[in-house]
C-alpha cells in the first residue's frame, strides 16, 4: 500500500463515514495537505497537518453530499469561491471589464494571503446578524444549489412580492414557480411609481394582483418603499441573463425578496471589498451579484490580491476616450508584483498613439491651445503668427518655418487626444 493510500485509509477510519468520495479525496487542497503531512519533519508538525486534513475533509463532505459538486470544485477549504457561477457573478459586477489574471504573476505568499483573507471574510460573513437572519428566513435550512439560487433570483414572485407576502400567502421561498398573467402599461406609458402585476404562484396555486404605489384605503395588496422621504421607483435596466431555465428579468420591485437580498449584498461588498455593480441614472439597482451568491450558496468571492485593468473614461463627444490603467492594491503587496502587473498591462495597451519620443510636440500643442483660447478661437488658426511668437518666446527651440511648427503641434495633439 502506498503512503497516500495509507493516509486515505486512516482518514476514512478516523471520520467513520466509509470510503471518501473521490471528488473530496482528489481535491487539490486535500492533496496538498496530505503531502505536507507525509513530508512533516517531526511529530508535532505531522499532527498539525493531520488536524488540518481532517478539518478540510469535514468541511468538504457536507458540500459534496448536498449535491454541490460545481461549488466543491471552486471552494478552497469550503470557503473561497471559484465556481463558474461565482466567476460569472463577479464578471457581472464588473460590467464585464477585462482584468489582468493575477495568478500569472503574483507570488506564493501573496496568493496565500489572499486565500487566508477570503477564508476570514467568509467566516465573518457567516456570523453577521443580517446574513443569519436572511438565511434563517429565506433558505430552507441549508445552502442552495446553483440551480436553486438562479431560480430564486430570476423568480417573478421573488422580484415582485415582499417576504411578508410570501409568508402570509404560504409561498415557499425556494421551489415555487411564478407566471405573470397581466401587468400595467409598458413602454412609454410605464409608470415606475405606480405599477401593478397579476401573478400566479405554484405552490400554493394562488393568483394575486399586487400593486407598487402609494397605498389606497382598504387595498392590502399595495405597497411601496421610501428612501430619504421619497418613494423609490421600480428598478429597471438590470441585465437580463439566462442560466439554464432561469432568466433574470430586467426589472425589480423595491422591497421584494430579491431587492432585500441585493440590499444585504451591497453591505457585504462594502465590508469585504467584494465586487460591486453600482447603479446608474437609468435606474439600475446597486448590487453585488458575488455577495448575493455567497448569501444564497455559502460560496464566498475570492479576494483578488491586486485588481488591474484598462478603463476608458468618456467625458465629451469632442474627445476620444481617455484610457487609464487602474490599479487597486493592498499596502502589503510586494513592489515587484505591482511593477510586474503594470508592465504586463502596458503590453496590452489599447490601440492609439503613444507618447512622442521627445517633449517638444507636447509643448507645442499646449502652446497652440493656450494661444487659441487667448486669441478667441480664430478660424482659420493664425499659424504663422503663432510660429513667430513661439520662436520669440523660445529662442533655444526655434523652428525654421511655420509648417514645421504646425506639424509638431498636430503630432502632439494626436498623442494627447
Amino acid at each position: 500500500m502506498s503512503e497516500m493510500a495509507g493516509v486515505r485509509k486512516r482518514l476514512e477510519r478516523f471520520i467513520g463515514q466509509g470510503r471518501l468520495p473521490v471528488e473530496v479525496w482528489k481535491y487539490q487542497y486535500i492533496q496538498d495537505v496530505v503531502q505536507d503531512y507525509l513530508n512533516a519533519e517531526d511529530d508535532a508538525e505531522r499532527e498539525a497537518h493531520w488536524e488540518e486534513l481532517v478539518g478540510g475533509v469535514k468541511q468538504l463532505l457536507p458540500i459534496y453530499e448536498a449535491g454541490r459538486e460545481e461549488v466543491l470544485r471552486g471552494v478552497r477549504s469550503g470557503t473561497v469561491g471559484g465556481s463558474r457561477d461565482m466567476r460569472e457573478a463577479a464578471s457581472r459586477d464588473s460590467g464585464g471589464a477585462e482584468r489582468l489574471d493575477t495568478d500569472s504573476f503574483v507570488g506564493e505568499r501573496t496568493m496565500a494571503m489572499a486565500g487566508a483573507m477570503s477564508a476570514l471574510f467568509a467566516l465573518i460573513g457567516d456570523q453577521i446578524p443580517k446574513v443569519k437572519e436572511f438565511r434563517n428566513r429565506i433558505l430552507p435550512g441549508r445552502y442552495l444549489a446553483a440551480s436553486e439560487a438562479h431560480a430564486l433570483i430570476a423568480s417573478y414572485a421573488a422580484r415582485t412580492l415582499s417576504p411578508r407576502w410570501f409568508e402570509e400567502w404560504g409561498i415557499p421561498f425556494v421551489g415555487h414557480r411564478a407566471e405573470i398573467l397581466d401587468t400595467g402599461p409598458r413602454g412609454a406609458d410605464f409608470d415606475p411609481v405606480d405599477d401593478w402585476i397579476t401573478i400566479q404562484v405554484d405552490p400554493p396555486g394562488i393568483i394575486k394582483t399586487v400593486r407598487y404605489a402609494y397605498p389606497k384605503e382598504g387595498d392590502s395588496n399595495t405597497r411601496y418603499a421610501v428612501q430619504g422621504g421619497a418613494m423609490i421607483a421600480i428598478h429597471t435596466y438590470l441585465p437580463s441573463e439566462s442560466h439554464g431555465d432561469a432568466v433574470y428579468p430586467s426589472w425589480l420591485w423595491p422591497g421584494s425578496v430579491v431587492d432585500e437580498l441585493y440590499d444585504l449584498s451591497v453591505e457585504l461588498a462594502g465590508a469585504f471589498d467584494w465586487p460591486l455593480a453600482t447603479g446608474n441614472l437609468g435606474g439600475t439597482r446597486p448590487r453585488s451579484e458575488s455577495a448575493a451568491w455567497f448569501i444564497l450558496t455559502g460560496e464566498a468571492p475570492q479576494v483578488r490580491p491586486i485588481d488591474v485593468r484598462w478603463e476608458a473614461k468618456h467625458g465629451s463627444i469632442h474627445l476620444n476616450p481617455q484610457w487609464r490603467i487602474k490599479l487597486t492594491i493592498p499596502p502589503w503587496l510586494p513592489e515587484k508584483e505591482v511593477l510586474r502587473a503594470f508592465r504586463l498591462l502596458r503590453k496590452q495597451m489599447p490601440k492609439g498613439r503613444k507618447l512622442p519620443k521627445t517633449a517638444r510636440p507636447l509643448e507645442v500643442a499646449r502652446f497652440v491651445w493656450e494661444r487659441e483660447r487667448l486669441d478667441g478661437y480664430r478660424d482659420p488658426p493664425p499659424w504663422k503668427l503663432w510660429f513667430e511668437l513661439w520662436n520669440e518666446l523660445h529662442p533655444g527651440h526655434r523652428f525654421k518655418n511655420y509648417n514645421n511648427f504646425r506639424e509638431y503641434s498636430v503630432r502632439g495633439a494626436a498623442a494627447i487626444k
